[in-house]
């Protein structure tokens, strides 16, 4: 009995084990500290990360970012870096003058959203706890992100990821294929013998 079929499948199997193990180590080296932080992550990505920010419940804290030379839109998001179910914030934003340019409510661990800036401004943005339990929060800014050709630090905890888990992608769709062309062949010799057996009893 021919067992190619089920040797080239196996050996896609161990291929699809070995992607996912690879996956996981560098996913786990990738880590800083056991915590996900998105300005760690990814470095060199934003014009302005504000320091960490302990908050307790109901409790509010200001971080402002410098909108003018030129800034015609900033893209600003916010990440709990403890986050847990039921964490929740509202963020406020509004300019020296006082002007509203509206509130953000998140049930998130992290968001972004983009503000235009008509003019040259200094925006303020107000974050409130709304959850029931102390939280640390960083926030991210970037000045006209559409005009940015930015790409990833290479020595960046995500950029010393990408490689490695470009390789994973690789190896995981050839597992996928070897296993597939393996049932092909094992069908194929199932079928073929049949054919054999039955011919033999003519």
């Amino acid at each position: 009995m021919k067992k190619r079929g089920m040797i080239i499948a196996l050996a896609g199997v161990v291929m699809l084990v070995a992607s996912f193990a690879v996956a996981v180590s560098v996913l786990e080296q990738g880590a800083i500290g056991g915590d996900f932080s998105l300005p760690v992550l990814l470095e060199g990505m934003f014009d302005q990360v504000s320091d960490n920010a302990s908050l307790y419940p109901g409790e509010t804290t200001y971080f402002s970012f410098d909108a003018t030379s030129g800034t015609d839109q900033v893209l600003w998001g916010l990440q709990i870096l403890d986050y847990r179910g039921g964490d929740r914030v509202s963020v406020s934003i509004s300019n020296i003058y006082g002007d509203d340019f509206g509130t953000v409510e998140s049930d998130q661990p992290a968001f972004f959203n983009t503000l235009a800036v008509p003019q040259s401004d200094v925006l303020n943005f107000m974050v409130e706890n709304k959850g029931g339990r102390q939280i640390t929060v960083v926030m991210m800014f970037t000045k006209n992100p559409e005009q940015q050709d930015r790409l990833v630090d290479q020595n960046s905890p995500l950029g010393r990821m990408l490689i490695p888990l470009a390789a994973v992608g690789f190896l995981l769709l050839f597992g996928i294929i070897v296993i597939i062309a393996g049932a092909i062949i094992m069908v194929y010799d199932y079928k073929k013998r049949q054919n054999s057996e039955s011919s033999s009893y003519l």
